[in-house]
């Protein structure tokens, strides 16, 4: 190996080490190991590959040193304890070796064999060259189990027909083989560590899926020929119920003959269902934890296998074992396309099926004439300029090869074509006379750039990994000085002139990015929001300005009406889901008028550089509080945790002021919002009453039937209605009983000072999983070696 390439390979690895962010003196110890058993050369032709040996290898040493250590300091006293905990741990060293393969493009049969050899060499230490053996026996049972799966699977489903419903079917195969290895990893070693017991928690987790799979009535899924079927599934009057203590497990055994029914069922009642109550318990699975039911339907499928794709990445990442999820995809995701007279490779990460379908739009490759036309040859260069910039951007931001780098800018100028073209299309249709050139060139519009914003992160999302996350959602707005504000805007346009032309992925994607825009971001402080002249405009004076018709995206006055607008309907969605769970619709109003009052009259006070979530769930508790029925921040934060776009860190860290530290939300409540709030909490009154009829409009999505020409009838599902907003203003005045007032005035709304409602001096129970030398450090040296309840919450 000559000097130039020896160079280029350390290069190389060292770039996947700070891709990695693995500690420059652990990367550069490997490197060091790397040389010494190389000094023959008898290395040099796989360099990359054993100096990915090399950098796992020292990746686990360093965890096992610092075990050791803490174990020690342990069986020392207290003092010397304390300084342990105070010393420098490695903090690179918490990811899946999946992750590290991937990022040295290592096969893991390649990657085992190598690793054989490197321990031998290294002459590692006995313990850890047994962990390597048992990770890849392990990985063998894996192999053989997942044949098991695949076939079971499809003789209890079958493929759809339509894309809802081929993507709740590919949730289900998802969801089965994820439960199959959460649990394995909940269950002592002796239940789990040959091939005939892990057939046996493969059957419980097959049949658990399969019968909360039945509860989807009308599913379309389910093969009906398989014999465990129940009886009368197929009749309209089915009653779900009898799922509860209905069992399949026979009937799933028969299609596996050389497993004992007998086995399965001691597995299933011995250990299978104490690791289901560990995962119903800690808040890993919602649902009925009582029969263990209604996992898959009204929506939780998707929160259950958010929740366990979590907790699962938490468990590989702790011990560096192989992710098993990424066994269940058929083959590598690759697609290749046409670009500039060549070919070039994407490596799918997202969605290939998303990927796909954008291919086979064959998007354009330059300005749309309805736009070009309109633009002098300087200005069209200035567009290409802008568009070329941006994305060699975010091509460094990622790190990604230049061949890469290019089949990106071609999909990200292609969908920058496609969408720009539709939306001027849809303005000249509306407006003959609309200025193209103001839109796009004039110096103090950011339309351009949000645009091209808009596209990138489309492309960030169809190649999104899970790995890279310091370029997730808003990476883009900072990175690129985009206010929020001006990014929803652009979302409004495309999802409102280019939803037939992207899949239904990205659709929601960007919905997703709307709402966390709507929630947060375009409350920051330099937000145009708060150059607003007076208060923030009410709910009522929103929906005013919509009935007049100011619903242009691309107008100024108009856009802040239609995003306040989608704000407000935002907010009463996620109090409505909140109020349900907690049985407060009764209480919707008067909850709504303390949220819009917390809008409109104390905005910058209460809303601005902080989150709309942190609002609601103190005008839950400020509600209540009033009520003299109190409920605890506890119950709140318990229901709002099943919402999936719930995050712990807009509970635990709350923003109080420039130079102050974030502080939880009790803290905030105490400190900033009962002050602000709770003179116009006393006086509020608000009479509009709630008819039952409304209240069982809630409960359910509702069939209506609507007649036309008095003969034909047309079936639809409705979407969820949402509680009848007062809009009277005169709420805040009670002025109805005046006998009771001095009992208001006198009412203490403020929370008492403890931090007991969030549970953070709670310890989280001794871990049940088997003993690992690879095993993760506690996060905190202050929570004494485990983890609290608010630690343990994860998120989606």
């Amino acid at each position: 190996m000559d000097t130039e390439e020896k160079g280029v390979i350390l290069q190389r690895f060292a770039a996947n080490c700070r891709k990695l962010q693995i500690d420059s003196d652990i990367w550069e110890h490997a490197t060091t190991m790397f040389h010494k058993l190389n000094a023959d050369g008898a290395l040099s032709s796989e360099a990359d590959d054993w100096l990915c040996c090399a950098v796992y290898s020292e990746l686990q040493q360093t965890k096992m040193k610092d075990m050791r250590q803490e174990q020690d300091s342990k069986d020392n006293d207290v003092e010397s304890h304390a300084e342990a905990e105070k010393a420098p741990r490695s903090q690179s060293w918490n990811m899946s070796l999946t992750k590290v393969l991937s990022c040295f493009g290592m096969n893991i049969g390649k990657f085992f064999k190598r690793m054989e050899h490197w321990n031998c060499m290294a002459k590692n230490s006995s313990v850890f060259q047994q962990e390597i053996i048992e990770l890849n026996r392990r990985l063998g049972i894996t192999l053989l189990l997942l044949q098991h799966y695949k076939r079971i699977f499809r003789q209890l489903y079958v493929q759809p027909e339509g894309p809802e419903s081929r993507a709740h079917y590919q949730m289900i195969y998802e969801f089965g083989w994820l439960l199959f290895l959460v649990v394995r990893n909940e269950l002592p070693p002796f239940a789990t560590s040959n091939l005939i017991n892990g057939c046996q928690v493969l059957i419980c987790a097959l049949e658990l899926v399969y019968v909360n799979a039945l509860e989807v009535r009308n599913s379309d899924i389910i093969n009906t020929n398989f014999p465990g079927l129940p009886a009368k599934w197929r009749n309209s009057d089915f009653d779900n119920e009898m799922l509860n203590k209905f069992s399949a497990i026979d009937a799933i055994c028969q299609l596996l003959p050389e497993l004992p029914q007998k086995g399965a069922r001691i597995m299933k009642n011995a250990f299978f269902h104490k690791a289901m109550m560990s995962l119903f318990m800690d808040q890993r699975l919602l649902g009925n934890d009582r029969y263990m039911r209604e996992l898959i339907k009204d929506g939780l499928l998707e929160i259950n296998l958010c929740s366990l794709n979590r907790s699962y990445k938490q468990h590989v990442n702790d011990i560096s074992e192989m992710d098993e999820r990424v066994l269940l995809k058929h083959k590598e995701h690759k697609e290749t396309t046409k670009l500039n007279n060549g070919e070039n490779k994407c490596n799918g990460g997202n969605d290939i099926s998303n990927l796909s379908q954008l291919l086979s739009l064959e998007l354009p490759k330059a300005l749309p004439s309805c736009v070009s036309n309109f633009l002098e040859q300087d200005e069209i260069k200035l567009l290409h300029k802008t568009l070329r910039d941006m994305c060699h951007k975010l091509e460094r931001a990622a790190q990604l090869t230049k061949q890469t780098a290019e089949c990106r800018f071609q999909l990200a100028s292609g969908l920058y074509y496609m969408l720009l073209e539709q939306i001027a299309e849809a303005e000249l249709r509306r407006n003959p006379t609309f200025q193209i050139v103001t839109m796009l060139i004039t110096a103090r519009s950011c339309f351009n750039a949000s645009l091209i914003a808009c596209c990138l992160q489309l492309v960030l999302h169809l190649f999104d990994d899970g790995d890279n996350t310091t370029l997730q959602f808003p990476w883009l707005l900072d990175g690129f000085a985009i206010d929020a504000f001006d990014f929803q805007k652009i979302i409004e346009l495309v999802v409102r002139h280019a939803s037939d032309l992207l899949p239904r992925d990205l659709i929601k994607h960007l919905r997703e990015v709307e709402d966390e825009c709507l929630s947060s971001l375009i409350w920051r402080k330099k937000s145009p929001l708060w150059r607003l002249k007076g208060e923030l405009p009410s709910y009522r004076s929103v929906q005013l300005s919509v009935s007049n018709g100011q619903e242009n995206a691309a107008i100024a006055p108009s856009a802040v009406v239609i995003c306040l607008r989608k704000f407000y309907m935002l907010a009463q969605q996620r109090l409505n889901y909140l109020c349900k769970g907690l049985s407060l619709l009764g209480s919707y109003s008067t909850i709504w008028h303390l949220v819009e009052h917390s809008i409109v009259a104390h905005g910058v006070a209460l809303l601005q550089e902080r989150h709309l979530d942190q609002l609601l769930i103190c005008a839950i508790y400020l509600c209540e509080r009033k009520s003299q029925q109190p409920i605890s921040f506890s119950t709140i934060l318990q229901q709002y945790r099943r919402q999936p776009h719930a995050r712990s860190v807009f509970y635990r860290s709350v923003h109080l002021g420039d130079g102050d530290d974030p502080i939880d939300i009790i803290g905030f409540y105490n400190r900033v919002y009962v002050g602000l709030m709770a003179e116009y909490a006393r006086k509020l009154h608000c009479e509009q009453p709630l008819e039952e009829r409304a209240l069982q409009n809630l409960s359910n999505n509702t069939v209506q039937r609507l007649k036309s020409n008095g003969n034909n009838t047309n079936v639809y599902v409705s979407r969820e209605a949402l509680p009848r907003i007062c809009m009277s203003e005169d709420c805040g005045e009670n002025s109805q009983n005046e006998k009771n007032l001095h009992i208001n005035v006198n009412l203490n709304l403020k929370r008492a000072p403890s931090n007991q409602d969030l549970n953070t001096s709670k310890p989280f129970p001794p871990s049940r999983k088997r003993p690992n030398i690879l095993r993760r450090l506690p996060r905190s040296p202050d929570s004494g070696g485990h983890r609290t309840d608010i630690e343990s919450e994860g998120e989606c």
